[in-house]
């Protein structure tokens, strides 16, 4: 019987041991778009273990390889040692964490905890980099978030919510509208 027991232990030990170095193997490869015809293609996330986040990729339904994920959680939770900070497993942990609109160029609208205003605003992600902090729906945010701030969560205030493009907007609007006036106060001065 202890035979039997050392055999599993040891069994055990190589499958851990093989599991962790697939992992890294996986993580450490580059994106793949595979083959298949156009109609197929379906974006995936990969990990760029140089960067230590996960990017989008067009995915052509066969081929490729491993480094292929369906969501920046999985992603990062399969290779990325931050995985626990960005995606906590407690996913109301996740609402104290900042909200981070990402670093690629799309604009999807989303929806973060904010514990400051104790209620789930909007956002626009940018399609990648990010974490826990981000919701699909006002619905799923504040079912996830409610009373989250009474908590003890982190104070984020040095974060603005204030849409400087608007207010950019609005002041040389402004500015455009008194020139407007003033060209026409002149020009009906000089007749």
């Amino acid at each position: 019987m202890r035979e039997l027991g050392i055999i599993l232990f040891i069994f055990a030990l190589n499958h851990n041991i093989q599991a962790q170095t697939t992992k890294a193997d996986v993580c450490s490869l580059n994106s793949d778009e595979g083959t298949g015809p156009e109609a197929d293609i379906k974006i995936y996330m990969y990990y760029n273990a140089e960067k230590d986040n996960c990017y989008p990729f067009r995915y052509s339904g066969s081929g490729g390889n491993a480094n292929r994920f369906q969501t920046e959680k999985q992603c990062m939770r399969n290779c990325s040692h931050r995985a626990e900070a960005l995606f906590p497993m407690n996913e109301r942990q996740a609402c104290t964490l900042p909200k981070m609109a990402g670093e690629c160029v799309g604009h999807y609208l989303r929806y973060y905890y904010s514990p400051e205003h104790h209620t789930c605003k909007s956002f626009y992600w940018s399609g990648c980099v990010g974490n826990g902090n981000r919701f699909l729906s006002l619905k799923l945010c504040n079912a996830t978030c409610y009373n989250a701030a009474d908590q003890g969560l982190e104070d984020h205030s040095d974060e603005s919510d204030v849409p400087v493009g608007m207010i950019l907007g609005i002041v040389f609007g402004l500015i455009g509208a008194i020139i407007f006036i003033v060209v026409i106060v002149f020009a009906v001065k000089n007749k």
